[in-house]
């Protein structure tokens, strides 16, 4: 998808602004020596009292720079038909141009008609434009639909022509040069690309030649320039800056005062040899002739003109790398970063992935400054996402099929040691026990029936599921519960008999208890009220004994609740409990009920203030054994089971509904006792476990109605 909106373009926009910043960031470096701008400045401007210039200032300017002998000599100024010239200066400005063979004038090519007459030029002045073309059948040249040329007279007389049109962008910004624009079938090369040819005494018109697949400028002589071409016909400008690149600027009306002095060797001194451009350099007395660059916002466009003829004589213009060689490279690079971080952590992957980024950037940033090539900057922002897909596919074609490999090995029975299946266990041995069945399985582990191999004894084995093996939160819960159990011993909390490791598989062995769960109780209907006050009494006489000790349960549901041989009750699961330090007061006993941001327990049978994101404490687990009770009692829980954020809303807000509506049997003090226990402030309910027991001891008599 990145490379087809990359084709279509829709990165460019980007990509030239980053391309502007990229030329800043090089900064202005010195031209190519032999370029000498003449600049028609503010100065120049109020020394004449207005612009444009009387045409006859020019003349004296190009026969000072004669006599300064210079080699080559553009004059990147229009001169169009003007009624408000006289035509004795228009006259000396035709004869100084013509009587030189080194002198340039400036044209102008439009996409489309000139509202100005442009287009509608004469026959004569047709025929003397077309001296200055060539035939070309070249089809990536830029098409001029009309043309801008000076007035008949120095049109006719001029001995050399050069287009000074430029691409701009669609934000507005020149980055780009037409070198050659084909109007009326020829071509005309651009005044840059003249003025070349000239200061190298090559007077032919130039043309575009293509050898072996590459655009070449070529004079008569046997000189050529290779170039790009894009597209559109344009060439891209591998810019040096602005003015600063350009030292030898100087004002048109400093080289006149010169020449008026007779300092012909100043003269001398300043443009011998050299190659001069004159045009307008004026940034505030008139706004003509000035463009968006990488360095500005508002460039003379004689300084384009000159960056261009730097160029030519460089040799270099901005290159960018074939789409096939940069598309390559690219899925090389990509292709080897994504097998590399298909071995290594995610985030040591992004740091791999940020350095080698840094490292593009800095090499694209090279590229530019030392060889003036252009590398795309979107092999940066792609780099990142296609070393990740690579990194994704490449888990997911191998590493997932090698899951499921291993997944059909542990079937047969053939590892133990790494992620394995519940059934896998059964009929094998963990350390001293011989797994016999399935019990059952929660999120905190699967539960077997096993035998003590040397005591005969028969245990519950609680071992982590498959997904546990490879987390560390949830083995160090694991565990957590193992120190919970280790701490406590009462006839109503199934007791911890060791808790080991083997071959990489964590385990508790507890007490076995054989009965049914309170869960599966309650599938047969509500409990009688003298019934369901008996286990609520035990399970208060376990969570007695557990905050005594520091621990709080926190997940107190029927499942957890078994129901034993003569009426024993056993609390189970101590998974998520709370530790605090021994000693310490259930003050200190508290906590969110959440981590690395996951809520932890049961939700339908959480506190509010659990939910709420409060801390826990001996209330958390006694708002649990209410519960317990209404649903013992009513034969459902009292809040439906919804979405989970309703159920949330309603646990939080809504008061559960009394119990006695949906059982008569209940006594009100027994519904008092319950609906206490349910209140939605901590503070409102037994302030403990003991308390609740005492309570419910204490009205247990009038618990049935008769």
């Amino acid at each position: 998808i990145v490379a087809i909106a990359y084709a279509a373009g829709l990165f460019h926009a980007f990509d030239v602004r980053l391309l502007d910043l990229k030329f800043r960031l090089r900064g202005e470096r010195s031209a190519t020596g032999g370029i000498t701008i003449v600049g028609v400045d503010d100065e120049t401007i109020r020394g004449y009292g207005a612009w444009p210039l009387p045409r006859d200032s020019y003349a004296l300017l190009l026969a000072a720079l004669e006599e300064g002998g210079a080699r080559a000599i553009g004059v990147d100024l229009q001169f169009p038909e003007d009624r408000n010239q006289r035509d004795e200066w228009n006259t000396l400005l035709a004869h100084v141009s013509g009587s030189y063979e080194n002198i340039a004038h400036a044209t102008w090519f439009h996409a489309g008609a000139g509202s100005d007459g442009s287009a509608g030029k004469s026959d004569g002045a047709t025929a003397m434009l077309s001296h200055h073309g060539s035939v070309s059948d070249e089809l990536r040249i830029a098409e001029g639909a009309s043309v801008a040329v000076p007035y008949d007279d120095l049109l006719r007389k001029a001995p050399h022509l050069g287009h000074v049109s430029v691409a701009v962008d669609g934000d507005g910004a020149i980055r780009r040069v037409p070198l050659f624009v084909r109007f009326g079938g020829r071509s005309y090369p651009a005044l840059a690309v003249t003025l070349h040819g000239v200061a190298h005494s090559s007077h032919s018109v130039p043309t575009i030649r293509w050898r072996r697949g590459t655009p070449v400028i070529h004079w008569t002589d046997g000189r050529s320039v290779a170039i790009q071409i894009d597209r559109e016909g344009a060439t891209s400008i591998d810019y040096a800056g602005d003015q600063e690149a350009f030292p030898e600027t100087y004002s048109m009306l400093e080289v006149l005062q010169w020449y008026r002095d007779g300092a012909g060797d100043r003269l001398r001194a300043t443009f011998e040899g050299r190659t001069v451009l004159v045009g307008l350099t004026s940034r505030q007395e008139a706004s003509e002739d000035v463009g968006a660059t990488p360095f500005s916002v508002a460039t003379p466009l004689v300084f384009v003109h000159a960056n261009l003829l730097d160029n030519l004589a460089r040799g270099r213009f901005l290159s960018r790398p074939s789409s096939s060689a940069y598309v390559l490279g690219l899925g090389i690079l990509a292709s080897a970063m994504g097998l590399i971080l298909s071995s290594i952590a995610i985030p040591f992957g992004a740091a791999v992935t940020a350095g080698v980024t840094l490292i593009l950037a800095t090499g694209i940033q090279a590229a530019l400054a030392l060889a003036a090539i252009e590398i795309p900057t979107l092999a940066c922002l792609a780099t990142a996402p296609l070393v990740f897909a690579g990194t994704g596919t490449y888990r997911y074609l191998f590493l997932e099929r090698r899951s499921r490999t291993r997944e059909a090995e542990i079937r047969q029975g053939m590892s133990v040691q790494q992620q394995f299946l519940p059934e896998a266990l059964i009929g094998k041995r963990v350390s001293r026990y011989r797994v016999e069945s399935r019990l059952g399985a929660g999120g905190m582990g699967v539960v077997y029936r096993a035998v003590d191999i040397e005591t005969h004894r028969e245990v519950a084995l609680k071992v982590l599921p498959a997904a546990g093996l490879a987390d560390e939160k949830t083995r160090r819960r694991f565990r957590h519960e193992a120190v919970a159990l280790s701490r406590l011993n009462h006839p109503n909390i199934a007791g911890l008999i060791e808790f080991d490791s083997q071959d990489g598989l964590d385990f508790i062995a507890m007490e076995y208890v054989q009965g049914t769960s309170l869960q599966e109780r309650l599938t047969k209907g509500p409990l009688l009220p003298s019934e369901a006050t008996s286990i609520a009494h035990q399970v208060c006489e376990a969570l007695s004994e557990a905050h005594s000790r520091g621990i709080l349960h926190r997940d107190l549901k029927p499942a957890n609740v078994m129901l034993a041989e003569g009426r024993r009750v056993k609390l189970l699961d101590f998974g998520i409990a709370r530790l605090a330090n021994v000693g310490s007061t259930m003050a200190t006993v508290t906590g969110s009920m959440t981590e690395s941001g996951h809520m932890v327990g049961t939700l339908a049978y959480m506190a509010p203030e659990v939910l709420r994101g409060e801390p826990a404490d001996e209330r958390t687990d006694v708002y649990g054994v209410g519960m317990l009770l209404y649903e013992m009692l009513a034969g459902r829980r009292p809040f439906a089971d919804d979405q989970p954020h309703e159920l949330m809303y309603t646990i939080i807000n809504q008061p559960p509904p009394r119990p006695s509506v949906l059982n008569g049997r209940i006594s009100p003090a027994l519904e008092g006792v319950v609906l206490r226990c349910l209140e939605k402030i901590g503070d409102r309910r037994p302030e403990s476990a003991a308390a609740l027991s005492t309570m419910l001891t204490q009205q247990s008599e009038g618990a049935v109605i008769e």
